[in-house]
């Protein structure tokens, strides 16, 4: 999926496009603190935010996955596999473009 990529601070600046693919259950749990991941907005753009801790699993329901993220000074926030925004940019060379 092609999505908008905003340079700069984040809420200024002009619009670029980069491909991505939604993260899979295994790259999710092998997340660690610190790292810095994109994810899909409301809006439908790609944002990047930070690994705030490890990512908490459940040995009842291996899917169940939740990933606590930091974005900005002051947002917390917490993905879950089912919603699906967590992204993995792809390279040009794999998506034909450029």
């Amino acid at each position: 999926m092609t999505l908008a990529v905003y340079g700069g601070r984040g809420y200024c600046g002009s619009a670029k496009t980069a491909c991505f693919r939604t993260m899979t259950l295994e790259e999710m749990k092998a997340l660690s603190p610190g790292a810095h991941v994109w994810f899909r907005t409301t809006s439908g753009d790609a944002r990047m935010c930070k690994v705030n801790g490890k990512p908490k699993t459940w040995k009842r329901t291996p899917s169940r996955v939740e990933v606590p993220v930091k974005y900005g000074m002051y947002e917390y926030g917490t993905f879950t596999a089912d919603e699906n925004r967590l992204l993995v940019p792809v390279p040009e060379e794999e998506t034909g473009q450029g």
